[in-house]
């Protein structure tokens, strides 16, 4: 799982690479944004820590927050967000951007103080003692470049971005923040009657209020760029210059902007305000407003004339022998979550699908006009339900959403001589980016290369050459995946092959192209990606160097298949997950058991007069549930029926579209497990795949037999496609009361065989 060690070591080589001015004795606090730790709750200081990469999505902690003890060299890592939370940002976007803000990578300073002074929320925290430049979004729900850059209208316009509590203490059910830097855990505060702070944010501020300290530098860090450090020697990689950037270094790039006529006055050496405004300023005039990042890394360098130095030959940045620009007195707190009024911020929580609506079950409602089950999956047309067109935009917004979850699988920089790509830089060879630039490139080039660049070299080289902006979302991530980790004509051939597994009939020739897209809004969703994923999977272990890439193969696969399904759902594809493996005392997979809910849900489906209603929990795997109401008439057998029918295509498909798939040439494809082969290899090799089916199939018909079925419901039942046998299979005497508990078993048994099968891939 760990991904990186966070030591002093590598935060000091990352200060020097950025030309930070670090004190030399006490503490200093830091972010990554992108990170977590290993350990969230054990908060105590080591010379290194644990830690993976972890794509933020605004609702959960992402982001890791810590200490960095000077004296000592250790280092202490709490669980938090360096982002704004998703109902803040939506707040925010209605009003054009303000009140929630993106704080830029960088170097600050923050000072004891109190957060939320005088209100009921209102503790101890740090306060924001220097200026900071922050991104503000009004298009949309994320933070890109083409979002504002907030420079404010002087050094001392603050935003008072501080650092708090998250006021959750759980890095999986929320926080709050309009732009602050919390940590997970509750606050000392009047709203909890001065009770103890609780969680990783009673170490943080125990340490740092524990010394004679009162104000400490903030250094801000993507993953990506200590993911670099970590890789790369400091003899190949190059120095920049961002805000809060000092020395002699800032003070030539300041020239260069002087020369340039973006930058006024006598360069001093120290990178703020007025210096990050000329760079960014003169990027949006050299490259455009998407590139321009406020970084002076290579190419923006070169632009200006200046020569950056490896880190082996970097400058120190000056000691700072004194507080930066100081905070002014009077400019009010930002709204922050905890200021919203009660019914603004439930009715936020629930539009955003956080929390459900009052007096109804936890879950994602339906949306109207949205049909639920095999109809919405296959993409039939029913009343109300429109067909996706494509964003005219060519996905972009699907696009970053897809790409954050590549990043994590990518990581930063690496050069594995066990992995026939060479050197890569965020997942882009060194081959792509000669490719991009039209010119050679060394090992050095791909180290230095900026995200932006590789997000652009994505976008344009891999999303949109395998039309991923014509597609839904959630199968554009998974066809993006493999034409970013397998090439173009893979992920082509992938999704062809899926939608002829599901239905359809193109042509596999490794393009995607009119056939192929025409194709996607007929065929089944759901089981089209995971066909694709299934495919995937299977050529990533018949990798000739499986065993050595093993482990991050398969965290890969795992995370596409729930980063999928969690996007279906939001879509409102209705899913059940495949049950997550919970470790034994031996720490062998143990599956948790769901037959006897499954059957007791078909047993409630089957009363006279049923109908159901889909909620999947959100903080549970999701059970299909049943609600018995009256409903009179001919349509009640078929209601009954036509509800049980989505439960059971739920359950045909191995709790939740995610069949085991095991490598087409693997020995293990004609092995019974002891499940299947309970009744002998020729029996069990009969039945092995449909008893499941054949269950269904079973009780259904036990059900259109059954008393309700007669009268007025028979006759509706008859137009079934079941209908034309209901009299033949009607004609044997006590038929419906065997076939019932029969039909059951063998569902049962199916369903058992599909564990069993999972559990023997997961110990494989």
């Amino acid at each position: 799982m760990t991904d990186i060690f966070v030591s002093a070591s590598l935060l000091a080589r990352a200060a020097k690479r950025n030309g930070y001015a670090v004190p030399a004795k006490g503490l200093i606090f830091f972010g990554i944004r992108g990170l977590s730790p290993d350990r969230p709750f054990e908060n105590t200081f080591a010379q290194s820590q644990p830690a993976h990469f972890s794509a933020y999505d605004f609702r959960h902690m992402r982001c890791t927050l810590g200490q960095w003890n000077v004296d000592s060299g250790e280092v202490a890592l709490f669980p938090g967000s360096t982002v704004p939370s998703l109902p803040n940002i939506t707040n925010a976007k209605a009003r054009g951007g303000s009140g929630t803000n993106l704080l830029m990578p960088g170097r600050f300073e923050h000072e004891r103080g109190t957060h939320k002074a005088g209100k009921q929320s209102g503790h101890r925290a740090f306060r924001e003692a220097s200026f900071q430049p922050v991104w503000r979004t009004a298009d949309n729900l994320d933070y890109d470049l083409q979002d504002r850059l907030d420079f404010g209208s002087s050094s001392g316009d603050f935003v008072w971005d501080n650092i708090h509590c998250a006021y959750y203490d759980n890095p999986e059910t929320g926080y709050s923040s309009a732009g602050c830097q919390v940590v997970c855990g509750l606050p000392q505060s009047p709203a909890r009657g001065m009770a103890p702070e609780t969680g990783p944010w009673r170490a943080f501020i125990d340490s740092a209020y524990g010394t004679k300290q009162s104000r400490f530098v903030y250094l801000l860090f993507t993953a990506e760029e200590l993911s670099s450090l970590d890789k790369v020697d400091d003899t190949v990689l190059k120095q920049v210059v961002r805000f809060g950037s000092s020395g002699a270094l800032a003070k030539k790039v300041q020239q260069a902007l002087v020369k340039q006529g973006h930058l006024q006055g006598t360069p001093d050496g120290v990178f703020g305000r007025l210096s990050l405004m000329a760079l960014v300023d003169f990027q949006k005039r050299q490259f455009g407003a998407g590139a321009a990042d406020g970084v002076c890394g290579e190419i923006s360098a070169a632009a200006l004339g200046v020569d950056l130095p490896t880190i082996a030959n970097a400058g120190t940045a000056p000691i700072p022998a004194g507080p930066a620009e100081q905070a002014t007195s009077g400019n009010p707190d930002l709204p922050d979550e905890t200021d919203l009024a009660p019914d603004v911020l439930t009715m936020l929580l629930v539009a955003l699908g956080l929390q459900p609506p009052t007096g109804t079950p936890a879950g994602p409602a339906t949306p109207a006009g949205q049909a639920t089950g095999s109809a919405q999956r296959a993409g039939t047309s029913t009343a109300g339900q429109a067909a996706a067109s494509p964003p005219a935009d060519g996905g972009r917004a699907n696009f970053e959403r897809a790409q954050e979850i590549v990043r994590e699988f990518e990581g930063g920089y690496s050069d594995d001589p066990k992995d026939p790509g060479g050197a890569t830089n965020f997942g882009i060879t060194f081959r792509t980016l000669a490719a991009w630039r039209g010119k050679p490139v060394t090992k050095a080039d791909v180290a230095n290369m900026s995200y932006q660049e590789a997000k652009e070299i994505y976008f344009s080289q891999y999303w949109s050459k395998s039309s991923c902006g014509a597609m839904p979302g959630p199968l554009a991530l998974a066809v993006y995946n493999v034409a970013v980790h397998a090439g173009l004509g893979t992920a082509a051939t992938y999704l062809q092959k899926a939608l002829n597994r599901n239905g359809s009939a193109v042509a596999v020739d490794g393009g995607i192209g009119g056939e192929t897209l025409g194709a996607i809004p007929a065929a089944p969703l759901a089981d089209v990606i995971s066909s694709v994923i299934d495919l995937y999977d299977a050529k990533l272990r018949a990798h000739p160097n499986y065993e050595h890439f093993k482990k991050g193969f398969n965290r890969r696969v795992n995370k596409l298949r729930l980063e999928t399904e969690r996007w279906l759902e939001e879509d409102g594809e209705q899913t059940l997950p495949i049950p997550m493996p919970k470790l034994g005392e031996e720490g062998d997979p143990v599956v948790t058991d769901k037959v006897s809910e499954f059957i007791q849900a078909l047993l409630a489906a089957l009363q006279p007069g049923a109908t159901t209603t889909t909620t999947p929990a959100i903080t549970t795997p999701a059970i299909t549930t049943i609600s018995t109401t009256p409903a009179a008439g001919a349509g009640t057998t078929v209601a009954a029926a036509a509800s049980l029918a989505v439960l059971l295509r739920q359950l045909a498909q191995g709790l939740g579209g995610n069949p085991v798939v095991l490598p087409p040439d693997s020995a293990a494809t004609n092995v019974l497990t002891p499940v299947n082969g309970a009744l002998g290899q020729w029996l069990g090799k009969l039945l092995d795949g449909r008893k499941s089916a054949l269950g269904i199939i079973g009780v259904l018909a036990s059900a259109l037999l059954a008393p309700a079925a007669t009268g007025a419901g028979a006759g509706a039942a008859t137009t079934s496609p079941l209908g034309e046998l209901i009299p033949l299979i009607g004609s044997i005497p006590g038929l419906a009361p065997i076939l019932m508990p029969v039909s059951l078993a063998l569902t049962a048994w199916g369903l058992l065989g599909k564990i069993d099968k999972y559990v023997r891939a997961v110990k494989q």
